[in-house]
């Protein structure tokens, strides 16, 4: 990754998540609403191929395409969104630890969201047919892309309680 990491890419990375978060994600998730697209397949927990078949079925034509056009403009840019202050956190946060290789969770995360996007897409071009097989693998990457952002979420919240700890301690010691 970097060999040295300023700290301003990191307070800028996640202005630019929040800024995202504020602005960006609920005007998507209206836009989903106003496309009839109420329920999402990519964040769907429900393991169940069958009600994946039925959600994509549900969209209909208009819907299937707003969603393959919002994959491919909004999702082509989310990953990074909330990968790259993730990364960049554990990077600072393990930096001259054996664990350094864990600050490439947030990106693995968002590698796994671009699978998932891809595998999804090819789906819904398969329509009407919806093979269950190819559904089962999507909702398999969609389980490991929440599972590397969960975890990466946890482990930077985990490291900068830790972090904040030490420094108030060391702190209080002079």
């Amino acid at each position: 990754m970097l060999k040295t990491l300023k700290p301003i890419y990191v307070y800028l990375s996640w202005l630019i998540f929040a800024l995202f978060m504020v602005l960006i994600l609920p005007a998507v998730a209206q836009a989903n609403v106003n496309a009839g697209l109420t329920e999402s397949i990519d964040t769907n927990f429900s393991f169940n191929p069958n009600l994946i078949r039925e959600i994509i079925i549900g969209y209909g034509d208009e819907g299937r395409t707003f969603y393959l056009i919002q994959r491919w403009t909004f999702d082509a840019i989310y990953p990074l969104v909330y990968g790259v202050p993730l990364s960049l956190s554990l990077w600072g946060l393990l930096q001259n630890s054996t664990f350094i290789k864990w600050s490439w969770l947030g990106m693995f995360a968002s590698a796994f969201d671009y699978l998932e996007n891809i595998a999804f897409t090819l789906i819904i071009f398969t329509y009407p047919s919806l093979p269950l097989w190819a559904i089962t693998i999507a909702i398999v990457l969609s389980v490991i892309k929440w599972l590397l952002l969960g975890s990466s979420f946890l482990l930077v919240m985990t490291l900068s309680i830790k972090s904040i700890y030490f420094f108030l301690r060391k702190r209080t010691k002079f």
